[in-house]
Order: C-alpha cells, then sequence, then structure tokens
C-alpha cells in the first residue's frame, strides 16, 4: 500500500513530507497551535477555578465542624449547668420541706 503523500524511500531523499509550499503549512501548523493554546487556557482556567471552589469549599466545612463542635459544648455546658441547677433546687426543696416540718412541730 502506498502512503498518499509518497512513498518512504522519496520522502528520506527529498526530506518533504507534504505537497503544499511551506507559507501555507507554517500558517495552518501555527493555527493549529495557537488553537490548542486557547484550548488549553480555557482548561486550565477551568481547573483552577474548581481548584479555589474546592478550597472555598473545604474552609467553610472546617468552619462549619468548629462552629458544630462549639456548639455541642456549648449544649453540654448548658445541660450540665442545668442538672446542677436542679439538684440545688431538689436540696433547697428538701430543706425548705425540713423547716415546714420542724415549724409545725413546734406548734403542736
Amino acid at each position: 500500500m502506498e502512503p498518499s503523500q509518497g512513498s518512504v524511500a522519496e520522502v528520506a531523499t527529498t526530506g518533504r513530507r507534504y505537497r503544499s509550499p511551506n507559507r501555507i503549512l507554517a500558517r495552518t501548523f501555527r493555527l493549529g497551535r495557537d488553537k490548542w493554546k486557547d484550548k488549553h487556557h480555557v482548561v486550565q482556567a477551568k481547573l483552577e477555578q474548581t481548584r479555589q471552589l474546592a478550597a472555598e469549599r473545604g474552609a467553610a466545612r472546617d468552619r462549619w465542624r468548629e462552629d458544630c463542635a462549639a456548639a455541642v459544648e456549648r449544649a453540654e455546658a448548658a445541660e450540665k449547668l442545668a442538672a446542677q441547677r436542679l439538684t440545688e433546687l431538689e436540696q433547697v426543696r428538701a430543706q425548705l420541706a425540713e423547716q415546714e416540718a420542724a415549724a409545725q412541730k413546734k406548734m403542736r
């Protein structure tokens, strides 16, 4: 099977692989290269934007975790304080009941 650009021996001896003039080839190659570069720059910009968005989301997620942990700590502290105040209230009620019982015994 014969290549469309000429035989291998012919390409090797003449050094030309294309039949078009060099000025046309240079322009075509330059335009192809420029299109590829433009496409590459668009892809790179999109990749950088995606990386930045991922970093921002990671930071927001970390902030959310810290806020959640702080809220849990505050809730635990509030529950502990409520339990402490409840035991104090029960102790005061018991003392009050004892004082009322003692007062009733004195009145009898």
